[in-house]
């Protein structure tokens, strides 16, 4: 009878420690609310990450997400934050013109000196590092404002420089007399939609590091027009673009196209192709700002993508609507919506200082 009692205590016991309740962690995140026309990036975002949790052996955790104003940074709301994403945006550009961007840098800079999270895709890239590479450099003779702009709300997070052209296709029609001048950002302009923008490529992957333990060396993510990265200093570089530029492939090649003055919206094909830069350069890097973790994508992981797939254009010569795209696509094979949700959980939760081995899990 004795140890029947005893063999009930001890079932009882461990049975009450498996009941125990674990230790929850919350992680507050900020997204800055940048949301456009045709950008879906900030509100992809907070789909991926707000209330999404998981568990370890001892810890649960979730994640918190609220949107953001730049006059909320300004005023220090950071500091209630455990990370800040800017996500794939085109609306950085206005910042100059407000009397508040030395303070906007400032507080952002303070927020991860201190130990807060930066992560950024596309252009939240773009803003973490340097400015972009001098446009002699790429190839033009000058910097478009857009550039200009681009340049001017640089944080000097992580010491890298961006290879990115930027541009209007009407201004580079009309003001500048040279409609290639758009560069890479063609893939942008000229198809705005979710569906179309941009081309879906396999990119070396840094297995090594804690946010891709447990992948393959390759994984296919969006590029939306964005950077390569070209670090200066010492940063861990944590993806790659391939080694083939998407203007060497005929699935992937693109015409400059040139706007007809006095028509609301006619465009005709040049023979120009818009050349790329990417090939074998850096599209992920990782590195700290004082205590605070930085991880930019140049491309997008928050996007959905696809295998396989041809670029067409159609040049009529006459009434080609810039509105309906000025490339389509063929052939394509959507893989599911959430292919690369689980990048941006572990960039988030490594930003934010959680362990390399307590991160959401791997999702191939």
């Amino acid at each position: 009878m004795k140890k029947i009692l005893i063999f009930l205590f001890l079932i009882i016991n461990f049975s009450s420690i498996g009941m125990m309740e674990k230790n929850t962690i919350t992680i507050k995140v900020a997204l800055l609310n940048s949301a456009i026309p045709s950008f879906t990036s900030p509100k992809e975002m907070m789909e991926i990450l707000n209330g999404y949790s998981w568990q370890t052996k001892t810890t649960s955790y979730r994640f918190e997400v609220r949107w953001i104003t730049d006059y909320d940074i300004c005023n220090g709301e950071l500091k209630n934050f455990d990370a800040l994403i800017i996500p794939g945006i085109g609306k950085e550009f206005w910042r100059i013109f407000d009397g508040n961007l030395s303070l906007w840098k400032n507080e952002i800079r303070d927020f991860v000196r201190n130990g807060g999270g930066y992560f950024g895709t596309c252009g939240g890239a773009n803003l973490a590092g340097y400015g972009l590479l001098n446009a002699e450099e790429r190839g033009w003779k000058r910097m478009t404002a857009w550039e200009y702009f681009m340049n001017a709300s640089a944080l000097h997070l992580l010491p890298f420089k961006s290879y990115q052209d930027m541009a209007d296709p009407f201004a580079s029609s009309l003001i500048w007399k040279n409609p290639s001048r758009l560069g890479q950002s063609a893939y942008i302009w000229y198809n705005l939609s979710i569906n179309g923008t941009g081309v879906c490529h396999k990119c070396w992957i840094n297995t090594n590091h804690p946010i891709f333990y447990g992948c393959n060396d390759e994984r296919i993510i969006r590029w939306v027009g964005g950077p390569a990265l070209i670090p200066f200093k010492n940063v861990t570089i944590i993806a790659r673009y391939p080694l083939q530029n998407l203007s060497n492939n005929a699935n992937t090649t693109i015409h400059a196209w040139r706007f007809k003055f006095g028509i609301i919206d006619s465009w005709d094909m040049t023979d120009d192709i818009i050349k790329t830069h990417l090939a074998g350069r850096p599209a992920a890097l990782e590195g700290r700002y004082g205590k605070g973790i930085v991880v930019v994508f140049g491309n997008h992981p928050e996007h959905p993508v696809w295998e396989g797939g041809k670029i067409f254009e159609i040049d009529t010569n006459s009434n080609h609507l810039f509105f309906k795209g000025l490339f389509q696509w063929r052939d394509r094979k959507f893989l599911p919506q959430s292919y690369n949700w689980w990048i941006v959980r572990r960039s988030v939760a490594w930003v934010a200082g959680i362990d390399g081995n307590e991160l959401p899990p791997v999702e191939l």
